[in-house]
């Protein structure tokens, strides 16, 4: 795993990436090379800057492609490998984006820089060249790094199947080694693990953590022990850390492979002494002046679409389209959110709910409004008043919030930050029906305050675009 702008990325994943991506540009090149022939002005006078900017078009659109169609996930690209819809359809759309950039283009380039023979054969190298490295991906990607979790207990084994189940399939837990080197009985849950470690967890006993580290190949050595007061094998770790086994804390594993801080983990001398919590001055009114522009442009660009999201709205249930709670924001301090009404104006008669699957409180016109996210464009209000963010963790109610903290103490720190129309939380999670759905939210909602940057709200954004035009992940 690599950090990069302080947001965690599999560096196999990234090479997975590049290569598809070099390969992709390799072969737009040599299909488009062959265009200009018939066109000795471009040849001439824009050979290799039209080559490039044609290359570049065709390989925005297969990249847009693969990566809304969720190809760029090594999960779902390694189960399509085998049945292919996916990718085809992905393959199909980018051609489409490209026919439309060949009819368009000419308006605003020289006809001879898109020569039409070129993104013809720009669609069939760009096709080609992604299935061909599709089909190379295990050799691409490599086998799962083998983990050696240091710890016995329910901590140990916890992580070991949130490893194995949510990181991709990068990883494979190979053992278990209990840190005293005494002897133990499988733990229960460990049928529920896929890998060999089901087999090898009895062979921890009286074993040194650094010969079974070596006899099982394992990379990374995980401390997941369930009191480090009762000490920990230092010699053996370092006896690791030397013949190139990284040695990680289990904390430090489940934020930089989960991309949250799982509370069940959680110690808070992590907190407290691990990088993070670091947004500084300059980042906050970058990101301020970021906000300022964005809602002011979308504000703009989304006025016709406004007017029409009120009008379906009073013609379906009357007035008042517009709905307004109140939300506790940075530091503690109240506001009111504006949204459009997309719930029955009795739906809280019964008292303050949360939202659930198929609620029936949702008017029809409301499930179209939530699927297009249409009926957040009010709370770009309260981003110009400097009340939320774009990014940021999902403003609270205070009459759920105090019972959050109650249960969850780190609940408070969500108030280091602006509240967000869209954050990781609520990217990498569905909504929060129940206190326990509210407690995993908040692990997402910690990665993010710890690690907040420009570039991950960026990465934020892009995700949030990818969902409103795919209609995914709506209540």
């Amino acid at each position: 795993m690599v950090r990069v702008f302080n947001h965690w990325f599999s560096g196999r994943k990234a090479a997975f990436f590049i290569a598809e991506e070099s390969a992709l540009v390799a072969a737009l090149l040599a299909g488009m090379s062959l265009g200009p022939v018939a066109h000795p002005l471009v040849t001439r006078e824009h050979g290799l800057g039209a080559a490039f900017l044609r290359a570049a078009i065709a390989a925005l659109a297969f990249a847009g492609a693969l990566y809304f169609g969720d190809l760029y996930d090594l999960r779902s690209a390694a189960s399509d490998r085998f049945d292919g819809r996916r990718l085809l359809r992905a393959l199909g759309v980018a051609v489409v984006v490209l026919a439309i950039a060949y009819l368009l283009l000419p308006v605003i380039v020289p006809m001879g820089w898109i020569p039409r023979r070129s993104l013809v054969l720009a669609a069939a190298g760009g096709a080609l060249s992604v299935i061909a490295v599709r089909a190379a991906m295990p050799a691409v990607v490599g086998a799962p790094s083998r983990v050696l979790m240091l710890g016995t207990g329910s901590r140990a084994h916890q992580l070991a199947r949130e490893l194995e189940t949510e990181a991709d399939g990068l990883f494979e837990v190979a053992g278990f080694a209990d840190p005293s080197g005494a002897s133990h009985a499988p733990h229960p849950v460990l049928p529920s693990i896929g890998s060999e470690a089901v087999r090898v967890a009895i062979s921890a006993s009286c074993e040194p953590v650094d010969q079974m580290a070596r006899r099982l190949k394992a990379e990374v050595v995980v401390v997941a022990v369930e009191e480090r007061r009762a000490g920990l094998p230092v010699d053996a770790l370092l006896a690791c850390r030397t013949c190139g086994v990284r040695v990680m804390s289990d904390v430090a594993v489940a934020e930089a492979t989960l991309k949250r801080i799982p509370l069940d983990l959680l110690r808070l001398s992590a907190l407290i002494f691990d990088e993070g919590f670091r947004a500084g001055p300059v980042t906050r009114a970058v990101k301020r002046l970021l906000d300022l522009g964005l809602a002011v442009t979308m504000l703009l660009v989304a006025a016709p679409a406004m007017l029409l999201t009120a009008a379906a709205i009073a013609l379906s249930d009357g007035r008042p389209v517009l709905y307004s709670q109140e939300r506790t924001g940075r530091g503690g301090r109240a506001y009111r959110i504006w949204k459009f009404r997309t719930m029955r104006r009795d739906a809280e008669a019964a008292g303050a709910a949360w939202a659930t699957e198929r609620d029936p409180r949702v008017l029809a016109v409301g499930r179209v409004l939530r699927r297009t996210r249409l009926d957040e464009l009010p709370q770009l209000w309260n981003v110009l008043r400097g009340e939320m963010s774009f990014v940021g963790p999902r403003p609270e109610r205070p009459v759920f919030l105090e019972e959050l903290k109650r249960r969850w103490p780190l609940f408070a720190l969500r108030e280091l930050v602006k509240p967000g129309l869209t954050g990781w939380a609520q990217l990498k999670y569905r909504y929060g029906s129940t206190m326990e759905e509210q407690a995993r939210k908040l692990e997402y909602d910690l990665y993010y305050i710890k690690n907040t940057s420009l570039f991950l709200d960026l990465v934020c954004l892009f995700h949030t675009a990818k969902i409103v035009l795919t209609g995914k992940g709506a209540k």
